[in-house]
């Protein structure tokens, strides 16, 4: 493991002056630990796999070295992202960051609208979408510079393993190789070492699985009192709660039922357009909405600031999916609650995820 120094200041990087103008600008004053560690090696040249959790920065730890680059020269840099809304968030981080435009390349919207941005010198995307850029011809890995990987665990998680590797092989002339993630597992080591002859590793802290500012509670509930129970405890609580269900279909049900009972809700999954998916989201983002629900799309990397309760109207069964639904609270250093309504076929997970958290989860009365 690395050990390094943490820098205070940003203007300790050697910055160019207008890369430091954007940063202030977008409100950063002091960098992050991640950021401390990881933008010195960068802007040398080095590759890096990064283990930090998330909220704390990450992302500006990738795009400041990249703009900086784009200030000195006019290679084209690529970031892959897991998901729509993750490939939209750091195309945004670039653009607050930098004022630039970012080509940001997903699915769940039309391909060719597209073409024209791909000139652009940051290139944003979701894997599908990306390789079907490049078998079209209009994308060529082999021109960029810089490769980063974000949320490379949860890439691996869902099933983009091949496409990851395709892209990496692609990119044969990428001299500069960034793997983020909130957790390095085996896997994730052995794609990096892979490709990557000679990188730096730096693991911060671990992923959530046992915060502080996170209270997590339970509350036994019967397939006929679930919606009431949540109902009440949605009402009992001020702020904004994010609700996660297990399939769409319950997703969609879902938010139709509490937008009956009065509340100012929302509702994400996978089947929803890509348009429709960011409008709910902005929503959300502004407070126009308080209750979101959505499908696990949502539970990993989301920037919504002041989320102080999430609810699993549906207990994950993978415990680390309960870690990453969890992590939407409780974000750099306030507080949080999460509630899980378990029914009785359910409890068995419960027990998966004390062991995970290393902590009981308590129980609370209807």
């Amino acid at each position: 493991m690395l050990c390094l120094l943490s820098l205070q200041q940003f203007e300790d990087f050697g910055l160019d002056k207008s890369v430091l103008r954007g940063i202030f600008r977008a409100g950063y004053v002091r960098p992050t630990q991640v950021q401390s560690r990881v933008i010195p090696l960068l802007l040398k040249g080095k590759s890096v796999l990064v283990q930090s959790k998330t909220g704390t920065g990450k992302t500006a730890a990738f795009a400041i070295p990249i703009l900086e680059w784009i200030s000195e020269n006019s290679f084209p840099h690529l970031v892959l992202a897991p998901t729509r809304e993750l490939a939209e968030q750091v195309s945004q981080e670039f653009e607050r960051l930098g004022q630039v435009k970012v080509a940001t390349i997903i699915g769940g919207v039309p391909i060719t609208p597209q073409f024209s941005t791909l000139k652009n010198h940051i290139v944003v995307g979701t894997p599908g979408r990306t390789l079907d850029h490049v078998r079209r011809g209009k994308l060529k890995l082999e021109s960029f510079k810089t490769v980063i990987i974000d949320e490379v665990d949860r890439l691996l998680d869902m099933g983009f393993v091949e496409d990851v590797e395709k892209v990496i092989k692609g990119a044969k002339n990428a001299s500069v190789l960034g793997f983020f993630s909130a957790t390095v597992t085996k896997e994730v080591e052995a794609l990096v070492k892979s490709y990557v002859k000679s990188f730096e590793t730096i693991k911060l802290e671990k992923d959530e699985y046992n915060v502080d500012t996170i209270a997590h509670y339970s509350l036994n509930v019967q397939h006929n009192t679930k919606d009431k129970l949540l109902v009440n405890l949605l009402k009992s609580k001020n702020g904004k709660a994010l609700v996660f269900t297990s399939t769409k279909r319950g997703c969609e049900r879902l938010g139709r039922k509490l937008g009956s009972e009065g509340f100012r809700v929302g509702w994400i999954n996978g089947d929803l357009p890509q348009t429709k998916r960011e409008w709910v989201l902005s929503l959300f983002k502004r407070e126009k909405i308080n209750v979101l629900v959505a499908t696990d799309v949502a539970s990993r990397g989301l920037d919504i600031d002041s989320i102080k309760l999430v609810v699993n109207y549906d207990v994950p069964r993978e415990p680390l999916t309960y870690v990453h639904r969890s992590g939407r609270t409780g974000r750099m250093g306030k507080s949080g609650m999460v509630v899980s309504l378990v029914l009785p076929h359910e409890r068995h997970s419960i027990s998966k995820i004390e062991n995970i958290l290393k902590r009981k989860i308590q129980q609370i009365k209807p």
